[in-house]
């Protein structure tokens, strides 16, 4: 099962992530405990699927095998989130640092 995802991936750079339920932050940022891995703001800023899609409607989704048609739509959300949250920080990827070997062996 690791790396995740273990089939092929047509989003060059992409990166699985895992958000556990019992893992959300009551306050502060993640610690790497068990019941502390992740934290969020409230309300989300999110984009609705319309939104997404726009003008191209569900045609937004084809050549879904295709990483430069996946690059593009990545950009597009990029562009319609930044448009719709001026205010939000633009955040760095975070570093993939983890050893599965240290947890699994």
């Amino acid at each position: 099962l690791y790396p995740y995802p273990d089939v092929q991936s047509y989003y060059p750079n992409g990166t699985w992530y895992s958000l556990p339920g019992g893992g959300a932050c009551k306050e502060g940022p993640p610690t790497g405990t068990s019941s502390c891995t992740y934290s969020y703001s409230w309300p989300s800023e999110e984009l609705t699927l319309e939104e997404l899609q726009g003008k191209a409607g569900a045609g937004f989704w084809a050549d879904a095998e295709d990483p430069q048609a996946n690059i593009r739509k990545v950009k597009v959300a990029g562009a319609l989130f930044a448009a719709k949250y001026p205010e939000s920080p633009d955040l760095p990827t975070p570093a993939f640092d983890f050893d599965f070997h240290k947890y699994w062996y």
